[in-house]
């Protein structure tokens, strides 16, 4: 037998290496479709072994999506697909060319189809999600259709409450089965319905299913859709350490984290975006100069002292993690021209903790807390225009010290000197320290 030449060595290695890749994508294939209904659109996320190549184009009469993968095996039961409450009336599929699969969605009505693919992450594998929008029905919300209700003693306070994750996004998981992103819509809505009773106070909800949002769409929902004052992103926090445990409240730092454990928080809930869903080109514009808005109209200082107010009344409820309202760079706070925080209810890590948190008697005093909490910030800083601006100001009986507190800037806040506020705490020098709680003499 002759020996094969240099050059037919070269050839076969060459050949090798272009049927490498297609023989990869032959074994590629679809384990399982999920669909996730929001008020204004389907989301169909396919889960697959490999990347796929893709085409999607949309037929009307009656409307359908096709779908074509290419090189690939369909290996779950489009027949079995829970496609309930969606845009979506049935679901069909069959192989084309021997190697391709096409798909074909029977749709409610027009919609406008978007698509992109996801790399793997921590908690998925390679995946193609598919957008199903509705069409605008090009109705343009005025200031007038955005004005907060008015009545005799001033407009009511819009409170947006964002429930944490959703959809896609579990967040994080506790024992039996407990979804972080079931736990805090559960809270979110219990916080709804309290605020409803409250005089003065309209709650909106950013998220009411369970669908994924976007950090960037939620505090969007909240100011573009609703006009909200107020913003508070409800999470439940979790680690490594079962042993772990407590709530705390966070607001956005414009410089760096303030410790090791808020930064650890804010990288994990930046996460968010990959597991959920959102295409690399995405654009964040909302977020341009937004630090330069919070500084100038006092939303991040405001953030802090309605969170210190939660935070002690959250206290009387649950331990906490932390002693004062933490900061780190939360991109779902990012947002100009409202006060806005995020909550961690306990940790659904905790074994014990997780079980509080999915008992409903437990979140109702948690919702009562952060409802006394927020009342408490709004009868000391009254929105302009408000109903608790034509209530008596009521000033604070103590003060939490936090991260760049001083005397004379907490004599200054509350109106008193400083030679009063070391007279009432019996200090003999300006020395505080953060966590320390002061009490605030009569003017």
């Amino acid at each position: 037998m002759e020996r094969f030449s240099f050059i037919q060595h070269a050839a076969v290695l060459f050949l090798f290496a272009l049927l490498l890749p297609l023989a990869a994508q032959a074994n590629n294939e679809v384990s399982s479709i999920r669909v996730w209904q929001a008020p204004d659109n389907t989301r169909i996320v396919f889960d697959l072994k490999g990347p796929v190549q893709h085409q999607i184009f949309s037929l009307k009469d009656p409307d359908r999506l096709v779908v074509d993968l290419l090189n690939i095996d369909v290996k779950t039961d489009l027949s079995r697909m829970d496609i309930s409450g969606s845009f979506i009336n049935s679901v069909r599929g069959a192989k084309q060319n021997e190697k391709d699969y096409r798909i074909v969605f029977d749709l409610q009505k027009t919609l406008k189809p978007q698509s992109f693919v996801l790399p793997p992450n921590a908690q998925y594998g390679h995946r193609l999600v598919i957008d199903l929008i509705e069409k605008s029905k090009e109705t343009v919300k005025t200031e007038k259709d955005l004005a907060p209700q008015v009545g005799r003693k001033g407009r009511t306070v819009i409170v947006a409450i964002d429930a944490g994750h959703g959809g896609e996004d579990p967040g994080a998981s506790g024992p039996r089965g407990i979804k972080e992103k079931e736990i805090v819509l559960q809270i979110s809505k219990a916080l709804e319905k309290r605020l409803k009773k409250t005089k003065g106070i309209t709650p909106v909800l950013t998220r009411t299913g369970d669908y994924f949002l976007s950090l960037t769409e939620r505090p969007r929902i909240a100011k573009k859709e609703h006009n909200a004052d107020i913003f508070i992103s409800i999470h439940a926090d979790a680690f490594t350490d079962p042993r772990a445990h407590g709530a705390s409240v966070y607001a956005l730092s414009r410089t760096g984290a303030t410790s090791s454990a808020a930064q650890y928080l804010a990288d994990k809930e930046n996460q968010s975006d990959l597991i959920g869903g959102v295409r690399i080109d995405e654009k964040d514009s909302m977020v341009r100069n937004v630090i330069v808005d919070l500084i100038m109209e006092g939303s991040l200082e405001h953030s802090i002292y309605m969170g210190d107010r939660m935070l002690a009344e959250m206290g009387g409820v649950a331990k906490l993690h932390k002693p004062r309202v933490e900061q780190a760079a939360f991109r779902v706070l990012r947002s100009p021209d409202m006060i806005s925080v995020l909550v961690e209810t306990g940790f659904i890590s905790n074994p014990g903790e997780a079980m509080r948190l999915a008992d409903p008697s437990y979140q109702n005093k948690l919702v009562e807390a952060i409802t006394n909490g927020l009342e408490n910030y709004l009868k000391q800083y009254p929105v302009p225009g408000s109903y608790y601006a034509t209530l008596k100001p009521v000033r604070a009986s103590e003060h939490v010290i936090g991260s760049g507190d001083t005397l004379s800037s907490i004599a200054s806040r509350y109106g008193v000197s400083v030679n009063s506020l070391k007279k009432a705490n019996g200090l003999s020098s300006n020395s505080i320290k953060v966590g320390q709680k002061i009490k605030i003499p009569a003017s």
